[in-house]
């Protein structure tokens, strides 16, 4: 009986290491990629296309788009003064009168001589038509002498025109009006002083609404715009002030510079603003803010996209299989990338790192299933 035992327990323990070596055997010849198959899982999450808001920073700085020097067309005395410095004027106002006696005996002695020559004029005129109506009583020596004092008178009354109107000019420029609608500068003036063409100008007026803005992008972003009907059209323009707090209204594109800077590879860019209450100065330095939204985009970590010489792409579960993908990206916010959404609907992100021989391989997706 106990070895009948025996020869059973033998023939157990033989039997496992049997199995045994088929269980080892087995391991040993299987391959290296069916491991790889059977236990390759990644991290990866799902794609959410959204509408995004892009913001881009510039540094600008503000201009006035028009401003002028205020200069007499004449020479005279300042007779009286209706403007102070920091005063808005409108286009038009009377900003200083000149003493107008000289100039009025001008205007009026001017008119004067209108009323002679005209005078003289139909005179001659009249006494020309006669002469041409009286025909063969008349020699011809008479008619072209009334015809000769006929067309010398009419000159005259012509110049004697000439001469109202040049006198009613220099009249009117006793009045010195503002050229534009802004602000006023310093007034340095005191009625009596002698001023002329000659002097230094009286005065200066800057445009404070709309005011320019202007700031440079570079030349891939220039070339990215020049491929639009206009240029900025889909993006608003707004304004960070130097304390901090942002400009209420949004500027409108007007036009690029005409070179690129060949130092720092950028276009100049102008927009103007409404500047309604003067918050915008000439020559402060401002944020500019270029806002754009995207829609049906995708956001995701730089970290996410490979940037390649031909291209980029990015590494993604399509199906069950590992895919690299290439994409076109839109713009950079901090550390994202804004992609245009090409994607397919069930399309994972692999976050993982990801070798060449993953590519094509089945795979399960750890998280964002």
């Amino acid at each position: 009986m106990k070895r009948a035992l025996y020869v059973l327990l033998i023939c157990v323990l033989i039997a496992a290491a049997f199995a045994l070596g088929l269980f080892f055997a087995g391991k040993k010849n299987q391959k290296p990629e069916d491991v790889q198959k059977k236990s390759l899982e990644l991290n990866a999450f799902k794609i959410k296309p959204q509408d995004i808001t892009v913001s881009q920073k510039y540094i600008g700085y503000v201009t006035p788009i028009h401003e002028a020097v205020v200069q007499p067309f004449i020479s005279g005395f300042i007779e009286k003064i209706y403007v102070k410095g920091g005063q808005t004027v409108q286009k038009g106002d009377v900003l200083v009168v000149l003493k107008q006696d000289e100039y009025e005996a001008a205007l009026k002695r001017a008119y004067a001589d209108v009323l002679k020559a005209e005078a003289e004029y139909q005179n001659k005129q009249s006494y020309f038509k006669r002469i041409q109506k009286a025909d063969k009583a008349v020699s011809a020596a008479e008619l072209e002498n009334a015809e000769a004092a006929y067309l010398s008178a009419a000159a005259a009354f012509e110049q004697a025109k000439a001469g109202y109107e040049l006198a009613k000019v220099n009249y009117d420029y006793t009045l010195i009006r503002a050229p534009i609608t802004g602000v006023v500068g310093d007034v340095s003036l005191t009625e009596g002083n002698y001023v002329s063409p000659a002097t230094p100008a009286l005065l200066s007026i800057v445009q404070y609404s709309p005011i320019r803005v202007v700031f440079s992008v570079s030349d891939n972003e220039y070339l990215s715009e020049l491929k639009k009907d206009t240029p900025f059209a889909d993006e608003k323009i707004r304004l960070e002030l130097p304390n901090g707090e942002m400009f209420k209204n949004t500027g409108s594109f007007q036009y690029t510079g005409n070179t690129l800077d060949k130092q720092t590879n950028s276009m100049a860019i102008y927009a103007d603003f409404k500047n309604i209450g003067k918050i915008l100065t000439p020559n402060t330095y401002v944020t500019v803010w270029l806002e754009k939204n995207i829609k049906n985009a995708i956001s995701l970590s730089k970290d996410n996209v490979v940037l390649e010489n031909k291209g980029n792409f990015v590494y993604l579960i399509r199906g069950d299989k590992v895919r690299k993908v290439p994409v076109e990206i839109l713009s950079a916010s901090g550390n994202q990338f804004i992609l245009k959404n090409t994607f397919e609907n069930k399309d994972k992100i692999i976050t993982d790192q990801v070798l060449p021989s993953y590519l094509n391989e089945k795979v399960s997706a750890k998280t964002g299933a």
